[in-house]
């Protein structure tokens, strides 16, 4: 009996011993959050495995040489491209030049019959004559006045016919101006020699030989020097800080072809929608190879730059803007908005919502979003 005594006793006291420890599992395994978030600011637990897998790094300014390429359209230098067209109505009744040819400023294009520029010649032709002849009737009544012959109103009215005269015939000089002709080589019934403004080539000749231009239609011809083009690149505001003008750019066609060029003008008005500005380069175009219309990348170097430099692994996609994690104190961190751009392979650039001297969490912070 005793020894059944000391067996139940035993198994009395196993038992009470595993449902004690069965209680303090049921305690010590009640589940607890690695982290917790509120607002932009997260709190992660510092015994908990996630704090072992993120990793932070103080934020410092390093100077290093970087470069950045954005899209850019090639088109004809201003000034350096015009668009012949008419003013007015006219039939064209001969050409002098084809699609290719090099042409000066002043040569003649093509010829128009208009009645609108004969009338202009006709009554240029006639007002200059009553000018001549009033201008004449004056010199020879001058001497009359000056010897009493000619009474002071009398002499009073010649001049104001002369004036008039005079005024007729620059009014009608200067509407001889939109037909772009020398008032001085202008002859009654001839045709109007329509000539290039500039000196350059025949890039588009859509004339046609007793075809009917009238002042509603598109220039027949243009002529455009394109042994200079500008290249029009948009680059974010934060980036044209960097710039300046007379900077060589680099200009990739295509595969294996570049230009170089420099920069002419630095864009001052933001476009809203794009948040870019224009910077405007001027390239030699010896061979030919930047056509107008042309979409291309340019390619800006910056030497010794203070930049801010961080993993992309730091940076993160939040509703319509980018982030980062900035550590406030041990385990607490706060959503930062950044605006970055991409460097080189893994590595970003941070323009702006970092000064430097910030800890930020540089891996393992996609696991605060999960």
């Amino acid at each position: 009996m005793s020894v059944m005594k000391d067996k139940l006793i035993v198994l009395i006291m196993l038992s009470s011993a595993l449902m004690g420890c069965n209680g303090n599992s049921s305690d010590e395994g009640a589940s607890r959050p690695d982290f917790v978030s509120t607002g932009d600011g997260v709190s992660v637990v510092q015994e908990s495995q996630l704090a072992k897998k993120i990793k932070v790094a103080l934020v410092e300014p390093q100077t290093m040489d970087m470069q950045f390429r954005t899209t850019a359209s090639v088109g004809a230098k201003s000034g350096f491209i015009a668009d012949i067209g008419l003013p007015f109505g006219g039939r064209v009744v001969r050409s002098f030049v084809k699609l290719g040819d090099q042409v000066g400023r002043g040569q003649a294009l093509f010829e128009v019959n208009s009645s609108d520029y004969m009338e202009a010649v006709k009554a240029y032709l006639e007002s200059r004559a009553a000018s001549d002849l009033a201008t004449a009737n004056q010199r020879r009544k001058e001497t009359l006045h000056q010897r009493g012959m000619l009474s002071d109103r009398e002499w009073e009215e010649i001049c104001a016919e002369t004036r008039n005269a005079e005024n007729a015939c620059e009014i009608a000089r200067r509407s001889l101006a939109q037909f772009n002709v020398d008032p001085n080589n202008v002859h009654a019934g001839e045709p109007l020699r329509v000539v290039s403004p500039i000196a350059g080539r025949v890039v588009r000749n859509n004339l046609v030989i007793g075809g009917y231009l009238s002042e509603e239609d598109d220039a027949p011809m243009t002529v455009a020097d394109l042994s200079t083009v500008w290249v029009t690149a948009n680059v974010k505001d934060a980036q044209v800080m960097g710039l300046a003008i007379g900077q060589k750019v680099k200009v990739e066609i295509e595969a294996g072809l570049q230009a170089e060029g420099k920069i002419y003008y630095l864009g001052e008005l933001l476009d809203e929608k794009t948040q870019t500005l224009p910077v405007v380069i001027e390239c030699v175009n010896t061979d030919r190879l930047l056509k107008p219309g042309m979409f291309v990348s340019a390619v800006f170097e910056r030497h010794a730059t203070s930049a801010l430099i961080v993993p992309s692994s730091a940076i993160f996609q939040g509703e319509g803007s980018k982030f980062v994690y900035v550590q406030d104190s041990p385990g607490h961190f706060i959503k930062v908005q950044v605006i970055t751009e991409n460097i080189e392979k893994g590595r970003s650039r941070i323009l702006s919502g970092l000064s430097g001297g910030e800890t930020i969490i540089v891996d393992g912070g996609i696991y605060l979003s999960e």
